[in-house]
């Protein structure tokens, strides 16, 4: 499972969680501005701490801060778990979040400043006035190769809009997460704790 998610997440993490706004303004703001806005800012992250060539503490935290604002990571955690877990306790969740966010968070912000300088497309959004699941595309255009992402955004009850999955090329990054946590309930004979404590290790 390592080279896949190295491989894929390199891929879909340098490019694709590109969405970055505070608190106040992503509750004020449509799915595709937030987006679009997103994108720079994130980037400005990147060009202010020289991530290419030095990844510092106070890089990663800022990478981890502004994730934190826009990307729902206790719902995607449950997502991953639901199909080998019916009943989690509320301590398994708690525990498998916090090692998936750690994850996803430092495989994404080594690989974003490869694509610091990528040339970004946003399709425009005709989103129904009482929507409260969206999709944004873009077309991420980079060294010679075009990719095409999809973000899923999906708005809570106080209006906040956050990010709870991307597709990139076909790729969809939540089922991709699933099938591996399948594999690992498999290969550690259904023992939830082994593998939320191995998850890290196994990915």
């Amino acid at each position: 499972m390592k080279p896949l998610y190295q491989n894929l997440m390199g891929v879909l993490f340098s490019m694709a969680l590109m969405v970055v706004a505070p608190l106040a303004a992503a509750a004020e703001k449509a799915p595709q501005a937030i987006v679009e806005q997103a994108t720079s800012d994130m980037m400005a992250i990147v060009k202010k701490h020289n991530a290419a060539g030095k990844k510092t503490d106070a890089y990663y935290a800022d990478v981890q801060k502004t994730l934190d604002a826009v990307v729902d990571f206790p719902y995607i955690a449950k997502a991953v778990m639901r199909k080998s877990i019916k009943n989690p306790t509320p301590e398994q969740v708690q525990k498998f979040t916090a090692v998936f966010k750690d994850g996803l968070i430092k495989t994404y912000a080594k690989g974003i400043a490869n694509y610091a300088d990528s040339e970004i497309k946003t399709v425009p959004l005709n989103m129904p006035a009482d929507a409260r699941r969206v999709s944004v595309d873009q077309e991420v255009s980079d060294k010679g190769n075009t990719h095409k992402l999809t973000y899923t955004l999906k708005q809570g009850d106080n209006g906040e809009w956050k990010l709870i999955n991307v597709v990139l090329n076909g790729v969809n990054l939540g089922e991709t997460f699933t099938s591996q946590f399948d594999q690992a309930m498999i290969k550690n004979d259904k023992n939830v704790d082994k593998v939320i404590e191995t998850w890290l290790v196994a990915n």
